[in-house]
């Protein structure tokens, strides 16, 4: 039958995929008309000498459309990861992690398969289903700890993957090594890939470590990483980052990225190439703030008369108990963006629905009117 020539064109109902959690909460808050307060989750700095002078000599190159990345992007990447990863077979230099991530789907799964994934989670309900797979969620534990019984009892015979958030976004759950070991134990039993967003790995609090699943791949080495350079590297405007995953399955991505991209820019590459290999001074500044500004808008939340929330071991965010300020999540939302606030609601991350999500990357001038707005709100309930 041929097409309609109507100019309205009807999408499948297998492409109607709905907007991108954090996105509709930016929208929300502009259809206010309310000045919103600058709340941000990934450190925004000026960028030093040595990456604008790389940026100033790439402008002048050539384009080596290299869509595996740069070999020199690659190599610092290695370097940073340990001496047993091989940049020309293991990685791929992506357009951010939620790039990454969506090749990784599309590449390892089909329709059909499940993918095991504990809740509250990052935004990876489209992407899942964008690959034709369905997400089974797993609510974590009250403390937001994983629920690994849960896990182990979600595992069917169409499951073929467990997907992470380390540390969580956005609870700040930081999953100690014990944790790590037995989600991969269970993959391993199973058969199961591993894939694990560790986009904010550098930001782990109270002396505790981060626990990268790769150090497991001796055990079970069906294992994938998606990592964001938006965070430590403070190069969210750049919009690079990368995946570490099995040789064949870097080589399958390689050439879905062809297809949809040919390669990333070259530009952004030789950037984040400096920001890597060059003095960390300007990034360790700045990350060392993240503790004290957890715990400020911690302490002011449970000060303001809202429940305390769960402190996070890492990352920049964490899950505020707002039912106080409404009956319903549409009544938070706006208690909250009439005082300036742009939150995540909870249902857009599988998580409580008297919940949202707050950042914690501003500066603390900014945070303290955070915990003012939330004042506020509470007041006029």
């Amino acid at each position: 039958m041929p097409r309609s020539s109507s100019t309205s064109t009807v999408l499948p109902a297998s492409r109607d995929v709905p907007a991108l959690g954090a996105l509709s909460a930016r929208d929300r808050a502009r259809r206010t008309g309310v000045p919103m307060l600058p709340l941000i989750g990934a450190p925004v700095l000026p960028m030093p000498g040595h990456v604008r002078d790389a940026v100033l000599r790439a402008m002048d190159k050539p384009d080596p459309r290299d869509s595996r990345g740069l070999p020199e992007l690659r190599s610092a990447i290695a370097a940073e990861l340990g001496p047993d990863i091989d940049p020309e077979r293991r990685l791929l230099v992506t357009h951010g992690a939620q790039h990454g991530l969506s090749l990784v789907l599309r590449t390892v799964l089909e329709p059909g398969d499940e993918v095991i994934v504990p809740t509250p989670t990052y935004f990876f309900d489209g992407a899942i289903r964008e690959s034709g797979a369905v997400p089974a969620y797993v609510p974590s534990r009250e403390d937001w700890t994983f629920d690994l019984d849960g896990m182990a009892a979600a595992v069917t015979p169409r499951s073929r993957a467990i997907l992470l958030c380390n540390p969580v976004n956005p609870t700040g759950y930081l999953p100690n090594a014990a944790t790590i070991a037995a989600v991969v134990g269970l993959a391993a039993r199973h058969g199961l890939l591993v894939i694990s967003d560790d986009s904010w790995r550098h930001f782990a609090f109270d002396r505790n470590e981060h626990h990268p699943i790769e150090g497991l791949a001796e055990v079970w080495p069906h294992l994938i990483t998606v990592t964001s350079l938006s965070k430590y590297y403070a190069l969210a405007t750049w919009r690079i980052g990368y995946v570490l995953a099995p040789p064949e399955i870097v080589d399958a991505m390689e050439r879905r990225l062809q297809w949809e991209a040919v390669c990333c820019g070259a530009v952004a590459q030789y950037a984040a190439t400096a920001a890597l290999t060059g003095p960390r001074e300007w990034l360790d500044r700045e990350r060392s703030t993240y503790q004290r500004k957890r715990d400020l808008v911690c302490d002011g939340i449970a000060a303001s008369g809202l429940p305390a929330p769960v402190r996070p071991g890492g990352g920049a965010f964490l899950l505020a108990d707002c039912g106080r300020l409404g009956d319903t999540p549409e009544d938070i939302d706006r208690a909250l963006l009439r005082n300036g606030v742009t939150a995540i609601r909870g249902a857009d991350l599988h998580a409580p629905d008297t919940h949202v999500r707050l950042t914690f990357g501003a500066a603390e001038p900014v945070l303290e009117k955070l915990i003012s707005a939330v004042k506020h709100a509470l007041l006029e309930t």
